[in-house]
């Protein structure tokens, strides 16, 4: 063993503790009351390692009994860690999390059609109601709305209402252009619903403007985008 670095005559320090950029924590020293010596490492035989005392503690051990250096043994092996994109809180359990996720609203009736009603879809003035019923908490935050329309007699627009359980989500009742709100090239039509719990509805009550007539139709899928906790 070998003094100080710090040349005090109390302290002695392993010869690896001394090299210059060896990591250093703060320690401490019995019976002055002060922190602020330094740890310099691990001894590579595994035992316990000293304390040097930083010059500005050499006035006040000089006016103090000699004291024994506290005793540092050496940390645990460092942990495994997941990446930063994996982390948990144990082996195959993953901390709570959000995502950015779609959630189809699903046509409870006529499969999100209107006209050919010899083929299944809605007569005229029928209304469809869209709806989802999220496993964990969703906030939306937007919806896409597609057409699919054939004949020349289907030109009407998606308009209806939103809800979340009994909530209306809009600043005032009466139907809302849903076909431009939702269009896949719209511009800041973001919105802000509030947050759907589990297991309460979030519906689309929805109808056209001009319903097809004959063979013609027009079917409508509908997503809401939004937050989603996991």
């Amino acid at each position: 063993m070998k003094l100080s670095l710090w040349r005090s005559p109390r302290v002695a320090v392993g010869m690896q503790q001394q090299q210059a950029g060896y990591p250093r924590v703060v320690g401490y020293y019995p019976g002055t009351g002060v922190y602020g010596g330094y740890v310099a490492g691990v001894d590579p035989s595994g035992g316990p390692v000293m304390a040097a005392v930083h010059p500005q503690m050499h006035a006040m051990l000089s006016h103090s009994p000699p004291v024994h250096p506290l005793a540092v043994h050496p940390p645990p092996h460092p942990a495994v860690h997941s990446p930063p994109w994996r982390p948990m809180m144990a082996p195959g359990s993953p901390p709570l999390g959000e995502g950015h996720v779609p959630m189809p609203l699903n046509p409870e009736t006529f499969g999100g059609t209107w006209g050919n009603t010899t083929g299944g879809g809605a007569p005229v003035g029928t209304t469809i109601t869209f709806s989802a019923r999220p496993q964990k908490p969703f906030k939306c935050s937007r919806l896409l709305i597609r057409p699919t329309k054939s004949g020349p007699t289907a030109i009407g627009n998606l308009v209806g209402q939103m809800f979340i359980g009994t909530d209306l989500q809009q600043g005032e009742v009466g139907n809302l252009d849903l076909e431009s709100l939702g269009a896949a090239n719209a511009f800041d039509t973001w919105v802000s619903f509030k947050q759907c719990e589990p297991g309460v509805w979030m519906r689309v009550l929805a109808t056209l403007t001009a319903f097809p007539t004959t063979t013609d139709f027009e079917t409508y899928t509908v997503t809401a985008i939004g937050h989603y906790l996991h």
